[in-house]
């Protein structure tokens, strides 16, 4: 075999020997599945981790608003008092509203009131607290 013929033989049974190298293996394909799927599943965690922080600062949000607003309707009620004053608000939760003059506390004699306003929440936290001046008479 020899001329045209041969060079063709040869060139078939050369190429039918060497490996196709275009495409991937199933591993390959696989592995880049898992990767593409661990990806996905930080990105979800991610997602719903973020979306619980915007719920949680929203949530304050609303209770530092309720708060500030229960501070303003016992402030058109009148004159402030000491005293302590409990209710819920809309979403059920518990407040409490501390009024306490700081004059003994801030050693002030002769001066009128200086009254700490505090809206807390259930276990005692914080949702508002301000200081109110009396007016001199």
């Amino acid at each position: 075999m020899t001329g045209a013929m041969g060079a063709w033989l040869r060139r078939v049974v050369r190429r039918a020997g060497e490996r196709d190298e275009e495409g991937f293996t199933t591993v390959e394909v696989l592995v880049a599945f898992g990767i593409a799927a661990a990806a996905t599943l930080m990105a979800f965690q991610i997602a719903g981790t973020a979306a619980a922080a915007v719920r949680r600062i929203e949530a304050s949000r609303v209770a530092a608003d309720e708060a500030e607003g229960v501070v303003l309707r016992r402030l058109a009620e009148g004159p402030l008092r000491p005293g302590l004053v409990q209710g819920v608000f809309s979403d059920g939760t518990p407040w409490t509203l501390a009024i306490a003059d700081l004059r003994p506390v801030l050693g002030l004699g002769r001066v009128p009131p200086l009254w700490q306003v505090r809206v807390t929440g259930p276990a005692a936290v914080p949702l508002y607290a301000t200081l109110i001046p009396e007016k001199p008479e």
